[in-house]
C-alpha cells in the first residue's frame, strides 16, 4: 500500500484513490480549507493534496463553472451565428498548449449537447483528441433506447484508438448502444472499401446515421490531423492531396476551399459518412479550434454543412476576418 508521501501513480485501476480525492475536493472547494489544512487533517503531504486535486479536475470529478459569461466571447458568438447562419456558437477563452485547448473545447461541447441527450436519441460522432475529451466530459446518464454511431472507420493501432476513439467512451457515459464502422478508416484499396460497404452491417450503420438526431464532429488541419498522426496515409500521399488543393480533413476525407472532396485515389479508400450527407441531419455541431484549422473550418461553415460551432476565441476572431 502506498504511503501518503508516495508520488501519485495512476498506471493501474487500483491506483486512483477516488474516495480520498473526493474528500479532499470537498474540504477545499466546499469547506474552504487550504491545502495545508487539508494535509494536516488527513495526514497527507500538501504536495499529494495538490496532485489529487489536479487529478480530480482532470477526471471530471471536480468541475468548475464560471456563471458570468465573458462579454467579448458572447459578442463573438453572436457574430459567428450571423456571419455563417448558425443556430448556435460557443466561444471559449482558451490558453496554453493544444491539449489543454482540446480539453476545454470538449468540456464546453459536452455541456452544450447534454440537454439533448434523452431516451431514444441517436448521436453520430467522429473521432480525434477533441471529441475524445467531449466524450470523457459528458455527464453520466442512463438512457433507454439510445445509440451512439461512429461516423467513420477506426484506426488500426490499439494505442491510437485509445487516444482518439470517442464513440465507445460516449456510449459508456450514456449507457447507450454503440455501433461501429466495421473496418479501417483508410482501406488498402477502393475494392476493399466497396466490399466492406456491401456488408449488411455497414448498410445498417449508414441507415442509422441518416436518422441521427445529432452529429458531433471535428476537423483536422493538413499537418495536425489525426489521420496523419496515426500514419494512415504516407507523406507522399499527403503532398499529393495538398497539391490537389486540400486544406484539411473532415470525416476522413481531404477537402478543398469549397468543402468538396479532393479528387485523389485516397478519397476512394475512405470508409465513413460522406461530408455532404451531414446536411440531412437536424443538428451538426463542430468542435474544433486552432490557427491551422481556420481555412478548413471557414470552408465548412460557408458551405452550410454545420449548424453549430464550439471553438476558441482566437479561432473565432480569425473566422470573422475576411479571407
Amino acid at each position: 500500500m502506498a504511503t501518503p508521501d508516495a508520488p501519485l501513480r495512476l498506471d493501474e485501476p487500483g491506483d486512483w484513490p477516488e474516495q480520498l480525492a473526493v474528500r479532499i475536493a470537498w474540504c477545499y472547494y466546499t469547506l474552504g480549507l487550504t491545502q495545508q489544512e487539508i494535509a494536516e487533517r488527513l495526514g497527507l503531504t500538501r504536495v499529494r493534496v495538490n496532485r489529487l486535486l489536479a487529478e480530480a479536475r482532470r477526471r471530471g470529478v471536480v468541475k468548475i463553472t464560471i456563471t458570468s459569461p465573458l462579454a467579448e466571447n458572447v459578442a463573438l458568438e453572436e457574430r459567428l451565428t450571423a456571419r455563417y447562419g448558425l443556430k448556435e456558437a460557443h466561444v471559449v477563452l482558451a490558453e496554453g498548449e493544444d491539449g489543454a485547448t482540446a480539453q476545454l473545447l470538449g468540456t464546453v461541447a459536452a455541456e452544450a449537447v447534454a440537454p439533448a441527450l434523452v431516451d431514444g436519441v441517436t448521436v453520430g460522432v467522429g473521432w480525434g483528441i477533441t471529441l475524445r475529451a467531449f466524450a470523457d466530459q459528458m455527464v453520466q446518464k442512463s438512457l433507454q433506447g439510445a445509440a451512439v454511431v461512429a461516423m467513420l472507420g477506426s484506426l488500426t493501432r490499439r494505442s491510437s484508438i485509445d487516444t482518439f476513439e470517442a464513440a465507445t467512451a460516449l456510449a459508456h457515459r450514456l449507457h447507450a448502444e454503440c455501433f461501429y464502422m466495421p473496418g479501417p478508416l483508410i482501406c488498402d484499396s477502393q475494392q476493399s472499401r466497396e466490399a466492406i460497404e456491401a456488408m449488411p452491417l455497414l448498410q445498417d450503420i449508414h441507415h442509422r446515421l441518416t436518422r441521427a438526431d445529432l452529429a458531433v464532429v471535428s476537423v483536422g488541419g493538413m499537418d495536425s490531423g489525426t489521420i496523419r498522426a496515426a500514419g494512415l496515409i504516407s507523406a507522399r500521399e499527403l503532398d499529393e492531396v495538398r497539391a490537389a488543393g486540400a486544406i484539411g480533413n473532415f470525416l476522413g476525407y481531404y477537402i478543398d476551399a469549397n468543402a468538396n472532396i479532393i479528387d485523389h485515389p485516397v478519397s476512394s479508400r475512405v470508409l465513413g459518412m460522406r461530408p455532404e450527407r451531414l446536411a440531412d441531419l437536424p443538428r451538426r455541431l463542430m468542435v474544433s479550434g486552432g490557427a491551422i484549422k481556420v481555412p478548413v473550418l471557414r470552408a465548412l461553415l460557408t458551405s452550410g454543412l454545420l449548424t453549430g460551432l464550439v471553438t476558441d476565441q482566437a479561432t473565432a476572431l480569425s473566422l470573422l476576418e475576411e479571407p
